[in-house]
């Protein structure tokens, strides 16, 4: 397969994935960026829903598994899957 494919079979398969997961929790992010695999997530939550909702996330798909990393005034989730 084509690396160019490659990325945008990605893209698609996130969209889907993020769109069904972000739908179906009661925990929603303010603000969600995704390049490719990695995403940069705004929440007005606090760390348990948001802990809660990186536990849906990891158990969502077999391919994904998402961590939280923590910054002062905020939080983002990096996601990292793998295929």
């Amino acid at each position: 397969m084509d690396t160019k494919l490659a990325v945008a079979f990605a893209n698609i398969f996130m969209v889907e994935i993020e769109t069904k997961l972000i739908n179906q929790s009661n925990t929603k992010p303010r603000k969600w960026k995704r390049c490719i695999d990695d995403i940069f997530s705004l929440w007005g939550s606090n760390i348990q829903e948001i802990r809660l909702f990186i536990k849906q996330a990891n158990n969502f798909h077999p391919t994904i598994n998402s961590r939280l990393k923590s910054q002062r005034g905020g939080n983002n989730i990096s996601r990292h899957n793998h295929f």
